[in-house]
Order: structure tokens, then sequence, then C-alpha cells
């Protein structure tokens, strides 16, 4: 097996620098494929209850929550697994899943192994104006945007699922 070759880099936190706004939430890229040879990603994620994605499932990586606030309901197959502020999370690839927050907002580390599906989350953002939460969109994106980013997760090799 061939050894990855990590590159040291200075410590990260959320900045405006690092950071995005993707829907009605903030992410904060802490580490990329292009930081870790492609072995992982590290996101901070300050979520808002409402926005959260279909069920589906990653045929390419793993994902991974750590909660840091907040509470969670995460669907993985049929189980239901509630988390709390300082529980851990493994999604692994080609299992059914989705979440729903409980509180109205919730900070996560998610942990994408290996990379590369972050670049999705950084396509389909804008730039941060705050490391805060943004405004609630006021209109839903156009039929295109959502069709170019069903299109986007295909291509990243991810699967929706009928509603369940």
């Amino acid at each position: 097996m061939q050894q990855t070759q990590l590159q040291p880099f200075a410590s990260q936190k959320p900045t405006i620098e690092n950071s995005i706004h993707y829907l009605a939430h903030t992410f904060s890229f802490l580490a990329t494929g292009k930081d870790t040879g492609g072995a992982f990603s590290l996101i901070h994620c300050y979520f808002r209850k409402g926005f959260t994605p279909p069920p589906h499932y990653h045929t390419l990586e793993d994902e991974s929550f750590y909660l840091l606030e907040g509470e969670i309901d995460f669907y993985l197959a049929d189980k239901k697994i509630k988390v709390h502020a300082g529980e851990f999370v493994v999604l692994p690839r080609n299992i059914p899943h989705h979440f729903e927050l409980v509180t109205d907002t919730a900070k996560a580390l998610m942990f994408i192994t290996p990379s590369g599906f972050e670049v999705f989350f950084q396509e389909f953002g804008r730039p941060a104006e705050t490391i805060d939460l943004p405004p609630i969109p006021s209109t839903n994106p156009r039929k295109e945007m959502f069709e170019a980013m069903h299109n986007r997760m295909i291509e990243l090799g991810n699967v929706f699922m009928p509603e369940v």
C-alpha cells in the first residue's frame, strides 16, 4: 500500500478566508484534499434547521461527524441515531443516510475520507460574509441550479434515494 505524504500546514480555525455560505449554512474548510494529499478533508459546519440533504449515499467516501453544539438525528439505513454535542457518528459509503437538526442550529466537524466531495460545497457555496450563519434565503434556487447540483452530485459518486 502506498503511503500518502501529508504536508505540514498552519493550524486552522474558521475564518472568513476559509469559509463559504452554502444554502443557509456556513462551512469552514480546515483541511482539504490539497492539504492532505487526498487522504481526507475536515470541515467545520454551522448548520441551520430545515436545510439538510435528502436521503442519499456516497459511493466514493465515508462521512463522519463530531458534534460540537446542538443535537442532530442521523438516519443510517433503517436506524435513527440521536447525536448530542460531544458525540461522533460514522456514515460509511454505500449506506443510505440523511440527517435532521433537532435544535435550531448545530455545529459539527465533518470528516470526509478520502477527500474529494468537499469540492461540491466549494463549487455551490458563495464566499462567506461572516463566520456566523447567513440570512435565510428569501427565494428558492432556480431549477437550473438544482439540476446543476444534482448532476454534480452524481459525478461525485452520490446516489439519491427515493423518499423514505
